[in-house]
């Protein structure tokens, strides 16, 4: 999944020509750019530094850079961008969204990157969702496959214990008419005027 959502991500920044940051690039030779304090050039080399990691697959170090970047300039919305992207590339999805938060907190609406961010807000909930469904929901053990009308007749349990009980009592009544221990047939005895005869 990781990897699927940062191919996402990275097609879709080479895609728009995303700029790394939205401030003016520095000045050769290290110095500030006009108007910037030695903190924010500082923060700007820590951004360039984590995009450059993050865009290399390095998400650990691109991680240490865009959060070094953030805390020198906390006011600034892009390190929170950068940090989002690669949370989710890293698949921590709950600092993502925190970071998400932060960056459209210090963002105009209409900022062509407020879409990519909200996109990413809308990946990371379902995936928190869909890894909190299977925790919230036990599927219970089945209690056995359920009988289909199109079972035939032998194969359902009922036949073969009536079958059986049909021949035990067969098997019984059998056995006792062979075996009969009963007392003894007496003949048929009949009786006229002239005498009796058996």
């Amino acid at each position: 999944m990781r990897a699927f959502v940062t191919a996402i991500v990275v097609t879709g920044l080479a895609a728009t020509g995303a700029p790394a940051h939205a401030d003016p690039p520095p000045s050769p030779a290290g110095s500030s750019p006009a108007g910037s304090s030695p903190v924010e050039t500082e923060a700007l080399g820590h951004l360039d530094r984590g995009v450059a990691a993050y865009r290399a697959g390095d998400y650990t170090l691109a991680e240490h850079e865009l959060r070094t970047a953030q805390q020198l300039v906390p006011d600034r919305a892009n390190p929170y961008r950068w940090l989002a992207l690669t949370e989710a590339a890293l698949g921590e999805c709950p600092a993502a969204l925190v970071d998400v938060e932060s960056f459209l907190s210090r963002t105009a609406a209409n900022d062509p990157r407020v879409a990519e961010m909200v996109q990413l807000r809308q990946r990371c909930v379902l995936e928190l969702h869909a890894k909190r469904a299977p925790e919230a929901t036990p599927a219970a053990a089945p209690a056995g496959p359920a009988p289909s009308e199109d079972t035939p007749i032998t194969h359902r349990w009922w036949l073969w214990a009536a079958v059986g009980a049909v021949a035990v009592t067969a098997a019984g009544v059998t056995y006792a008419a062979v075996h009969d221990s009963g007392p003894p047939q007496l003949h048929t005895v009949t009786c006229s005027p002239t005498g009796c005869t058996m």
